[in-house]
């Protein structure tokens, strides 16, 4: 029971926590591709996207089995996701306040830490969002709380943390590299290292042998994006910076007592290394900072320790100071996210959480429609494969490539936002034979009336472009190309010469 008492920071947090996560409370369209892979793992066996086609087009294997193990039990994925993610988001805190305890010891000092987790948006909002990003930040942190008591054990941990997201793999690395350069030891732990292959060495082996690639497919799309890719991860840490930094950033610059320097020398590589490869990879579209989340604890708590080292009363001081006003900035940053329809900054190319629970929202209604009417023998071509698919309940072939080796490994990149560098040619998603085309859908608040020539060149190729009203969209009209010889729902076939 006195074990217990010493987490009561967790439970003073935990009410902040789970109304900051409900502010958010949505399911981003994203999740809804795991949940594709989710749904024919339950249902069939099979960790695909379309039944038959071994596509990596995923990159969270644990989270997804997980998910899939609660499929079967009859609770749905969309429910599932959330409640796992705030489950892990708590579980999260527990960690960072056993780190906060191995450090100092007992004190009131370790509330600063799981109070600034509880508080930042980016937090809070991807503990929701139904992805696997808490399930992956509760893991690898377990992994730095381990490596930082230099038990073996952190090597299992960051392997589950891999398998569930690859940049595990980067994070294990980065703390073997600050046990080789900053803790006493000064080498390999090699019982933490046999533990880590152990894990991850048979996953790997299996889903090379499944898939057939080193990587998944998402990486040979996202890393195709060259200067123009690295220019947008700069700018995404400037955001963050922008947005947090005075709390999870600026600490770093001040060296934290002697019995936290470890934890300090940590932080500053971990921040350092990963942050290096956000940079590389672009970024994210989605805001608030969803690949960034990982990291935050060691920051939050690096921060708690750098505020102890202030002498006397001006150490209180500060503290009070600082979380008076991360409180107002922190709820306004929030509020923003949850309430802007689109990008921020504009033009930016991040779209807020309120613009993608509203694209999830749209596309789950224009899926439901679909799903009345579509045939096994369907195959639909989209621009995003989540809500819409998963409702249509279809096969489907993603333009972006997430789903397509060819799209991946041979169309050439033409755009810097992250995921959505490649598009496949119009020729090559002519050649799969869809029956129904979504990924040149228009959304209008009447029917599409294309120009006669327009008309005349999607004719000549055996389509023609249908408008229904779907319930809810608003605009109310989903436009998309349908094939002359197919008939879908209240739509016949075109006769007409």
């Amino acid at each position: 029971m006195k074990g217990l008492r010493a987490y009561w920071p967790v439970l003073a947090c935990a009410p902040l926590l789970l109304a900051h996560i409900a502010l958010f409370n949505f399911v981003t369209d994203d999740a809804y591709i795991t949940f594709v892979y989710t749904r024919n793992l339950a249902r069939h066996g099979q960790l695909v996207f379309n039944l038959g086609e071994r596509v990596e087009g995923y990159t969270n294997f644990l989270w997804a089995v997980l998910l899939a193990g609660v499929m079967r039990l009859g609770v749905g994925p969309a429910l599932a996701s959330r409640v796992l993610g705030a489950g892990f988001a708590l579980g999260t805190l527990v960690v960072t306040v056993r780190m906060a305890r191995r450090i100092s010891g007992e004190s009131p000092w370790n509330l600063v830490a799981p109070l600034l987790l509880a508080g930042c948006g980016g937090f809070a909002c991807w503990s929701s969002g139904g992805l696997e990003t808490a399930m992956f930040t509760f893991l690898v942190t377990l992994g730095f709380a381990l490596h930082l008591e230099d038990s073996p054990w952190a090597g299992l941990w960051f392997a589950l943390g891999a398998m569930t997201r690859p940049e595990g793999n980067l994070l294990y690395a980065l703390a073997a590299l600050h046990r080789l350069i900053a803790m006493p030891e000064r080498r390999i732990d090699w019982r933490a290292l046999a533990l880590y292959v152990g894990a991850y060495g048979p996953y790997f082996a299996w889903r090379y042998h499944y898939y057939g690639w080193l990587f998944p497919n998402t990486f040979y799309i996202k890393s195709s994006g060259g200067v123009g890719t690295w220019r947008r991860g700069l700018f995404y840490l400037g955001q963050f910076a922008r947005d947090y930094g005075l709390w999870f950033v600026l600490p770093l610059l001040c060296p934290p007592l002697r019995r936290a320097r470890r934890l300090w020398g940590l932080t500053l590589t971990t921040v350092l290394g990963f942050g290096g490869y956000v940079v590389v990879m672009g970024g994210d579209f989605m805001g608030l900072y969803r690949f960034l989340v990982p990291v935050l604890p060691l920051c939050a708590l690096t921060a708690q320790e750098a505020l102890r080292r202030l002498p006397g009363r001006a150490a209180l001081a500060v503290t009070g100071l600082l979380l008076l006003a991360y409180a107002p900035w922190s709820a306004r940053v929030s509020y923003r996210a949850n309430t802007i329809v689109r990008d921020d900054p504009p033009g930016s190319g991040i779209d807020m959480p309120a613009y993608l629970r509203k694209f999830t929202d749209d596309r789950a209604r224009i899926g439901r429609w679909f799903g009345q009417y579509v045939q096994p023998s369907d195959l639909m071509s989209v621009g995003g494969a989540g809500a819409q698919v998963y409702y249509a309940d279809v096969r489907a072939l993603d333009a972006f490539g997430l789903n397509d080796l060819y799209v991946a490994h041979k169309v050439p990149s033409h755009s810097s936002r992250p995921g959505h560098q490649k598009w496949a040619p119009d020729s090559y998603i002519l050649s799969r034979n869809p029956t129904i085309m979504c990924h040149l859908y228009k959304i209008t608040g009447t029917p599409y009336l294309p120009a006669p020539w327009e008309a005349q060149h999607w004719r000549s190729q055996g389509w023609r472009w249908v408008s229904v009203a779907i319930p809810g969209l608003d605009p109310p009209y989903y436009n998309f190309l349908l094939r002359r010889d197919r008939a879908l729902g209240p739509i016949g076939v075109d006769l007409a010469p």
